[in-house]
Parts: C-alpha cells; sequence; structure tokens
C-alpha cells in the first residue's frame, strides 16, 4: 500500500458516484411526502454501487491474481452482490442498515487488495472516501426514515 495520490479522474468521478445518495437523503428530509420513493430509489442505487465494486474486485483479480490466490480473490468478489440483493428485498429500514454495514464491511478487502500490491497505490485511499461516505449516508436515511416516519404520497 502506497501513499500515490489519487487521478482527479477517479476521484473526482467517485465523488460524483455519491451524489445521488446525497440527492435521495436530501429528497427525504426536504420532501416527506416522497420520503419512501426517495429512500426505495436510494436502496436501488446502493445496492447498484455495492455490486460495483465486486465488479472491480473481480476485474483486479481477472487482470493481477495467479492461480489459488485469483480464486480466492473471484469469490470474494461476488459477495457484495448478495447483501445488495438482499437490500432490495427487505423494508426499507434494514435495507438501508444492511447497505450502510455492508459499505463499511467492503474496507478490509480493500486494504488487503492495496496491501497484496493488487489494487493502484491509490485504491484504499479513494474506497475509504466512498464506503464510509455511502455507509453514514445509508444510515442517515435509515435513521431519517426512523425518526420521522415513512410518509406516504396523497
Amino acid at each position: 500500500m502506497t501513499d500515490a495520490p489519487i487521478p482527479s479522474a477517479a476521484l473526482r468521478l467517485g465523488l460524483a458516484g455519491l451524489i445521488p445518495t446525497v440527492a435521495m437523503l436530501a429528497a427525504m428530509a426536504m420532501l416527506p411526502d416522497w420520503r419512501l420513493l426517495a429512500a426505495g430509489i436510494g436502496i436501488a442505487y446502493g445496492a447498484v454501487i455495492l455490486s460495483f465494486v465486486g465488479g472491480a474486485w473481480w476485474g483486479i483479480a481477472a487482470a493481477r491474481a495467479e492461480g489459488p490466490a485469483q480464486g480466492r480473490l473471484l469469490a470474494i468478489a461476488v459477495l457484495p452482490s448478495f447483501p445488495a440483493w438482499l437490500a432490495l428485498l427487505l423494508p426499507p429500514v434494514p435495507a438501508l442498515v444492511l447497505l450502510g454495514l455492508s459499505f463499511l464491511a467492503l474496507l478490509p478487502a480493500d486494504v488487503r487488495l492495496a496491501r497484496e500490491g493488487l489494487a493502484p497505490g491509490w485504491w484504499f485511499a479513494l474506497r475509504r472516501v466512498l464506503s464510509v461516505a455511502m455507509a453514514a449516508l445509508h444510515l442517515a436515511m435509515a435513521g431519517l426514515l426512523m425518526v420521522s416516519g415513512p410518509a406516504l404520497p396523497g
């Protein structure tokens, strides 16, 4: 793991990926009649991003790992899809909590990828920011639903 600077394109695009979740949290806070719809959109987007990270790990495994290490990493790469899928089946609060905790659970694998030199030197610095942000945003959405209730349209 090195302290290589995060490429500006990766940083900008990564941070831009937070915008839909920030927007859904803002919508939940400011538009109570649409709170459940915004939560559902936030859950769907979070599930997509969680699976996307698994896909990134798969790409790293395919390109950089070999032998048994590759097999282990490929197996780990499919894991984020399972809580992502489950979140789509759960009621909003448990789904948001599951997603929030799942984003935090990504961090040990990202550390390992960087430490073993499989991911770029800047990988963990970026993934840490994005995973912690996504976790905080999803947990904030869950908290908002628990405190304010799921107002419904009409």
